[in-house]
């Protein structure tokens, strides 16, 4: 398994806040399967989409806009060649009402042990029972969230490999909340509450796969949308 990284340049036609961004960033690459004959369908199937991708920037933090008529970056991270062969013939020179794309390069996200991921944008979950996401904290407790996050990147490491992985394995030594308060974005004109988190995790090897894979399929749920999106820190 081998996780890509595509730099995405784009240049803004209207100004863009940062609750918008993440939106309409999955418009501009929803866009991008209408012009694929393979995967015109791909990103309306409820089905596990292995890619992720970040924000805009740079930010201007005083103003938290990205402006008309500047040139911004994107990491967008997918599994797979198909996927990779899509984002660098199809979503190069892609446009909406906002943005256009300009280029898109790729490389490897190199295999290497991981010490620790963190969220460049926030995880969003989906807690068990409920038929719609709904704030963690309205009903459950810190280590549910932390839970619900380590079963769900076991299962999606299952899906995408087809292995069968110790629902009992230890995924992480050490995760905690980044923000001190709820990170709002947008989507389809309703709020979503989010956290940015720190996971350290452990060194044995399905722990390390795992935490591989994530980079490239994000973290939890709506990660297709543009969150979930890791960074991540080797062992040194």
């Amino acid at each position: 398994m081998d996780i890509v990284e595509i730099n995405v340049k784009v240049f803004t036609l209207q100004n863009i806040t940062t609750r918008e961004a993440l939106e309409d960033l999955s418009r501009l690459i929803d866009k991008s399967f209408y012009k694929n004959e393979a995967l015109e369908n791909f990103h309306e199937k409820n089905t596990m989409k292995n890619y992720c991708f970040n924000s805009l920037y740079p930010l201007d933090v005083k103003t938290k806009i990205y402006k008309k008529g500047e040139i911004y970056n994107f990491q967008l991270r997918c599994i797979g060649d198909e996927l990779r062969e899509h984002f660098l013939k199809f979503l190069c020179n892609e446009y909406t009402l906002k943005l256009k794309v300009l280029v898109c390069k790729s490389k490897i996200v190199p295999k290497r042990p991981i010490e620790r991921v963190y969220s460049i944008t926030p995880v969003i979950v989906k807690m068990p029972g409920s038929d719609k996401i709904v704030y963690w904290r309205n009903g459950y407790t810190e280590e549910q969230f932390f839970e619900y996050i380590r079963t769900t990147s076991i299962k999606k490491y299952e899906v995408l490999t087809g292995k069968i992985v110790d629902k009992n394995l230890k995924l992480f030594n050490y995760s905690k909340i980044d923000n001190k308060k709820p990170i709002a974005a947008d989507f389809k004109d309703k709020k979503l509450l989010g956290d940015k988190v720190t996971l350290t995790i452990e060194t044995n090897d399905d722990a390390q796969n795992i935490a591989y894979m994530l980079l490239g399929t994000g973290t939890a749920d709506m990660c297709p949308r543009g969150y979930g999106f890791m960074n991540y820190q080797y062992i040194k």
